[in-house]
């Protein structure tokens, strides 16, 4: 495998090169007409050459004549020269020439051009340097749920791990512990009075859970199971093949107790998973040229040494970069196969260094800007979730014949039972707790349970899990599950239990039938219970930290890791929360709008709309309500977002109204700044650090402008204190000499800014200043009293 360490300079190597050519620049020498540089003699014509232009904002694509040999000339070095004619006129942002052409370096086919570039510009026309900045430490996660002394200590040494790594000693003699018990009794206080005060004006001094849950489901209400923590696993494997669900793997929690994972996406995954010995970490990344080492963010690909890995569509990837105390991760889907080339350039002299490009969709663009030098990528990524499985056998009634030490299920007299007839409600508690249960992808959807129940005896028959029997049909096969734990209280003279009792809710207990509310169980029936345990948010681990393979089920499994750090496990929602939640979401959902609040209330429940602005037109016979929706992170309402709002407005209307949801009333603002430079200071650097300050859009390192359109929604006012304020922090500026404005469409010269432009409650101020959208409102920068 080539080395990647020596220098190297690619457009000095195409540049001497006898073999290929690569383009060097373009020159616009009239509005429409581009003249194509190259960097050396080696003819590059060809009867399929093609080129386009792409890129533009309010032009994306301009089209061009087709390429003639009239077309084609050379320079006074002999270097080839093309005349490309544009069939439109490009707009003032920066397009892309692309060439194809076999005599064409693979890299250097492409190059960056302004058709505005002969526009007077006072700007420097250097393109600015990379933006790496360093990507900060991410904060650890907040657990709600840690409300109790030892759940928030273990919340506070989790940061410290992460805050502190050199920080190990976990003595209660230390001082950080001393500290971390102060401020866990502090929260464990805090925690007992919120409780205290929302258990005095809510549900009844409820102490079963079984109780609670009843109670809350006499309003709608169903209290939130333990969820068990998912993740996914970085695989080493020692060949290809699959490797199945069920697949066993560990690691330890803080009291040195294990916390188990399983391959797959639950209980029911019998899926086996394809795996590769090509595709284990670490696959090394590849670049053409020393100045590419520097990976952007917003890059959807990426060049990796060597041919054969036999990636597929949809196949998830992980990038890794590590740094000096950090190390940064992201997962991507190709969105096709790795393509497969070469390149002749490097090593120079040698064979064609096999690379392989990969691709993946915008959506899971790169949020940092990496160094390549540090990163590499791996396959082999699997799904895993927090649990354990175990089978039990157990008997309804009476043993069956076959199986006469078969466990019997607990039968206790049902509704209006009697000795002579006693409806029994079997019921069978499970040997090991707390059962898991996996939160749905979709969170408007319950969570799902993580056990299987099939009656073995005497015919295989499979029953399916109800949240409550109240909603079963007598003969429906239904089970439920009961957080009831059980203790014999009494043994016959073989040992066999012959009373029970209730101990509490450390466990959990499957529940049939009585033939009214789903079928029960006739004697001597046998079944076959599989099911999960989970530990709820004890199976959020730290990354890395799963690492322990179950030998009996590894396959081809070598090595493993969690390249994240746990996170979605979850408690079981606490008692306190439930009697405070219960209630109150019973009252809590209006679906009805009177006042121009409520409307606006409605359409801010859809996730796109920042804000909304409301007001009522009578329109003839009824009354019309028209509300607009600002989109968060600006743009224009699109149809779907359109038609979302006015269904979604219509389940809230009165009866007789009619809703409408017109486009934002956009007020464009033209803007002239004249500001006094800092001695030394260029003025045009000074006018383009104004214009960066009061931008719209948003910069590399994530700092937003002045009038970034989720700062300006309906009714926002424009304060010019706040305006004067921005531009006297730009660098470069010693102060603000005038500020003047026109609205469009109102009136046509300039006059002062006020101290307050008001729109009105339905209005939105923009100020893009975007010389391709013009009419959104621009901003002129004068500068005076520099060099």
């Amino acid at each position: 495998m080539t080395t990647l360490s020596e220098p190297r300079d690619r457009i000095l190597s195409v540049a001497q090169s006898t073999d290929y050519n690569g383009v060097d620049f373009v020159v616009v020498t009239a509005p429409r007409t581009l003249v194509v540089h190259f960097l050396n003699t080696v003819a590059v014509a060809d009867p399929t050459m093609t080129a386009t232009i792409t890129g533009g904002d309010s032009v994306p694509t301009v089209a061009l004549q087709p390429i003639t040999a009239a077309d084609w000339t050379t320079d006074a070095e002999n270097r080839p020269l093309l005349s490309l004619t544009a069939l439109t006129d490009g707009d003032f942002s920066n397009y892309t020439l692309t060439l194809t052409a076999p005599k064409l370096d693979l890299i250097l086919d492409t190059t960056v051009f302004s058709f505005k570039a002969t526009c007077p510009s006072p700007f420097d026309c250097a393109p600015p340097p990379c933006d790496c900045p360093p990507s900060p430490i991410q904060p650890p996660p907040i657990d709600y749920l840690s409300r109790d002394f030892q759940s928030i200590q273990q919340a506070l040494l989790a940061y410290s791990s992460l805050a502190y790594p050199d920080w190990a000693e976990r003595s209660e003699a230390d001082f950080g512990m001393m500290m971390s018990e102060i401020l866990a009794q502090l929260g464990d206080e805090f925690s007992y009075l919120q409780d205290r005060i929302a258990a005095e004006a809510t549900l009844p001094n409820a102490t079963q859970r079984r109780s609670l849950i009843s109670l809350a489901r006499l309003v709608d209400y169903e209290p939130a199971p333990a969820t068990s923590a998912t993740t996914t696993l970085l695989c080493g494997v020692s060949g290809p093949g699959t490797v199945p669900a069920g697949a066993q793997v560990s690691t330890l929690a803080p009291d040195g107790s294990s916390v188990p994972f399983e391959v797959g996406e639950g209980l029911a995954d019998t899926t086996h998973y394809p795996v590769s010995d090509l595709w284990n970490y670490p696959i090394q990344p590849y670049w053409f040229d020393d100045s590419e080492q520097c990976w952007r963010v917003g890059a959807t690909d990426l060049w990796v040494q060597g041919h054969g890995f036999g990636f597929t569509a949809g196949q998830a990837l992980l990038i890794q970069t590590d740094l000096p105390g950090e190390s940064l991760r992201q997962i991507v889907h190709l969105t096709q196969a790795g393509v497969e080339a070469v390149d002749p350039i490097f090593p120079p002299g040698g064979p064609p260094t096999p690379v392989t490009h990969l691709v993946w969709d915008a959506s899971e663009a790169l949020t940092n800007a990496r160094d390549l030098t540090n990163t590499s990528v791996g396959g082999n990524l699997l799904p895993a979730t927090q649990g354990q499985r175990f089978t039990e056998y157990f008997a309804t009634g009476e043993a069956p014949p076959s199986q006469p030490f078969a466990v019997l299920a607990i039968a206790r007299m049902g509704p209006n039972g009697d000795e002579s007839q006693p409806n029994y409600v079997f019921r069978y508690p499970l040997s090991q707790s707390p059962m898991g249960w996996l939160a749905n992808a979709d969170p408007t959807q319950p969570p799902t349970p993580q056990i299987i129940l099939n009656q073995t005896l005497p015919a295989p028959t499979g029953w399916a899990f109800a949240t409550s029997l109240l909603d079963s049909l007598e003969t429906a096969t239904d089970f439920t599950v009961d957080p009831v734990a059980w203790q014999v209280v009494a043994r016959s003279g073989t040992g066999q239990p012959t009373a029970w009792d209730i101990a509490g809710d450390a466990g959990d207990t499957v529940r049939f039938g009585d033939n009214v509310f789903g079928a029960s169980p006739d004697d001597q029936d046998m079944f076959q219970v599989i099911y999960r345990t989970g530990l709820g948010s004890g199976g959020n681990v730290a990354q890395d930290s799963i690492t322990t393979i179950d030998t009996t089920t590894a396959g081809l499994l070598n090595s493993v890791r969690n390249p994240f750090a746990v996170t979605n496990g979850a408690d079981q929602e606490t008692a306190s929360h439930i009697q405070r939640m219960a209630p109150q979401a019973f009252q809590a959902v209006q679906y009805r709008a009177v006042t121009a609040a409520d409307y606006e209330a409605a359409a801010e429940t859809l996730p796109w709309v920042e804000k909304a602005g409301t007001s009522f037109r009578w329109t003839g016979s009824w009354m019309t309500v028209f509300t607009a929706a600002d989109v968060e992170g600006g743009g224009q309402v699109s149809v779907d977002q359109e038609i979302s709002l006015v269904e979604l407005l219509n389940r809230y209307r009165l009866a007789g109204y009619e809703s409408y949801a017109p486009p934002p009333n956009y007020v464009s603002i033209d803007l002239v700044v004249e500001v006094c430079s800092q001695t030394g200071w260029l003025d045009s650097d000074v006018e383009e650090s104004v214009l960066n300050v009061l931008g719209s859009s948003t910069r590399p390192s994530d700092a937003t402008g002045f009038f970034f359109a989720d700062r300006f929604t309906f009714g926002t006012p424009l304060y010019r204190s706040r305006l004067e304020a921005a531009i006297q922090d730009a660098p470069g500026v010693l102060g603000v000499s005038s500020i003047t404005y026109r609205q469009r469409g109102v009136f046509a010269g300039f006059v002062d800014l006020p101290e307050v432009v008001a729109p009105a409650p339905t209005q939105i101020l923009r100020v893009d200043n975007d010389p391709s959208w013009p009419e959104r409102g621009t901003i002129q920068v004068i500068a005076e009293g520099g060099r």
